[in-house]
């Protein structure tokens, strides 16, 4: 039960996203859903990885002001069902974009 109640949140924040970005550009929903999509699916896989880029920045942050040697965290990243919802929802859009914008390509 709390892997839909993810879902239905996910799936809210991406279409509440791409429907304020159309209102407030007066565009189509097609336009920028896509780009919402793989916005928040970089968001969420920066939010939950740990080890990468910022994590040693501050390693090294805290290593220069104290002196005191930090151990170096492994890259991991561990998906979460947001992740895959909002993954599935930036395939399909891109897909649909694909299929809408077809006589352009």
């Amino acid at each position: 039960m709390k892997k839909l109640i993810t879902i239905v949140i996910t799936l809210f924040v991406l279409l509440g996203l791409s429907y304020a970005l159309t209102w407030f550009t007066h565009s189509k929903f097609i336009d920028y859903s896509f780009f919402a999509g793989l916005a928040v699916t970089v968001i969420i896989w920066f939010f939950t990885s740990k080890g990468g880029y910022s994590s040693r920045s501050l390693d090294s942050s805290v290593q220069g002001s104290t002196g005191i040697k930090t151990e170096r965290q492994k890259y991991e990243f561990s998906p979460n069902i947001a992740f895959f919802t909002s993954l599935a929802y930036t395939i399909i859009t891109f897909l649909a974009m694909l299929y809408y914008y077809r006589s352009y390509l």
